[in-house]
């Protein structure tokens, strides 16, 4: 909402803290649920699986917004975006844009093409830490306090890097938004609603109705009312983020009328099937053609333009994401999916130094 400037949802951008809240509870759950094996074949699995899914969608958009951006922009087109590129393709797009001191925020100022980036590599810094910490719980640890020793950790992150979150959003708000240090509390929350016993959940149905709904509008009302001056993340990214944690924890066990029963309508479900391929291509379709010599800016056209998101997303997730995904071959051979990520990596650095060439730029 806030990339495509709907009107009144200045503050969309709480859509990241959602996310890495419903990240943390989704990937959790499936470590917690991972057979008993050696904490190695389980990071590789955890690994392999998660590069099949994350990078090539990625590396397809990378391309073709560099590509694009080379074709149409002309005597607008950036050189640092290049250098953007590269980083977003290594899963470091948000210390390129601290050390930049990028803000989606400055009026006037055109964002890299590849901005929304920085809450992939944020995501994919947290995993790549923080597996073999509960791999490392739930093997060492005695069965029966495993769970309590993983909810002791979680809480302990939720309040460190909350903490953390505070403190550097009054020195720093570039940093603040950017870092995983920041942000790893968000994931936390939501790797922590899903070690809590479901059983709790179940006693409560009609609470957990009421509770969902309140969740849901203070979302809604988070969108509303926050905008480019709030003072964020800081104590206030705890507005979405609280609420996006009670909305998963009341839709394990709630009343048929509830918003679970809502949010699972075949056609939401689906949007949320393409919603990483949506998000990989929204951005290069809605900023591009703002940065042309001359700049298309109507309601119509951010019409079509979201219309032309969706439906690079719907392609990328069919031809792309689950192809890929879903290839018993790699299934069957990790060393496949590690080649197919140096593939990947090279194609991105491979277009960023041909454009480079091309524009007489390094």
């Amino acid at each position: 909402m806030l990339h495509a400037s709907v009107p009144g949802f200045e503050g969309g951008y709480i859509g990241v803290d959602v996310f890495f809240v419903i990240s943390g509870f989704v990937i959790t759950r499936l470590l917690v649920r991972q057979p008993e094996r050696s904490i190695r074949q389980n990071l590789a699995r955890f690994y392999v699986r998660r590069i099949r899914r994350i990078v090539p969608a990625a590396t397809v958009v990378l391309v073709v917004t560099v590509v694009a951006a080379y074709a149409l922009l002309g005597a607008n087109f950036a050189p640092q975006l290049l250098g953007d590129v590269r980083w977003a393709a290594l899963f470091g797009a948000n210390f390129r844009l601290i050390n930049t001191g990028s803000n989606y925020f400055i009026p006037g100022l055109a964002p890299s093409l590849v901005t929304h980036y920085w809450s992939l590599a944020v995501e994919e810094q947290f995993y790549l830490v923080y597996p073999l910490i509960v791999f490392s719980i739930l093997r060492v640890a005695p069965p029966r306090i495993r769970v309590r020793i993983l909810a002791g950790f979680l809480i302990a992150a939720v309040v460190a890097s909350g903490w953390w979150s505070y403190h550097v959003t009054a020195v720093n708000p570039v940093v603040a938004y950017y870092s995983p240090f920041t942000r790893f509390w968000q994931f936390a929350l939501g790797g922590l609603v899903a070690v809590i016993p479901v059983a709790w959940a179940r006693r409560t149905p009609i609470a957990n109705s009421i509770g969902a709904l309140v969740a849901l509008l203070a979302i809604v009302v988070a969108a509303v009312r926050l905008n480019a001056y709030s003072t964020y993340p800081g104590v206030l990214a705890w507005w979405p983020s609280g609420a996006s944690a009670i909305l998963l924890w009341t839709g394990q066990s709630s009343a048929r009328v509830a918003p679970a029963t809502w949010l699972s309508w075949r056609p939401l479900r689906y949007v949320g099937d393409i919603s990483y391929s949506l998000y990989l291509w929204h951005f290069v379709w809605l900023m591009l053609p703002l940065q042309l010599v001359h700049p298309i800016a109507s309601p119509l056209a951010r019409i079509v333009e979201v219309a032309g998101a969706a439906v690079c997303a719907v392609v990328s997730y069919h031809f792309v994401e689950n192809p890929i995904r879903r290839s018993s071959h790699l299934s069957r051979d990790p060393w496949a999916t590690v080649l197919l990520l140096v593939i990947c990596l090279v194609l991105s650095w491979d277009a960023t130094l041909l454009i480079g060439r091309l524009a007489n730029v390094s």
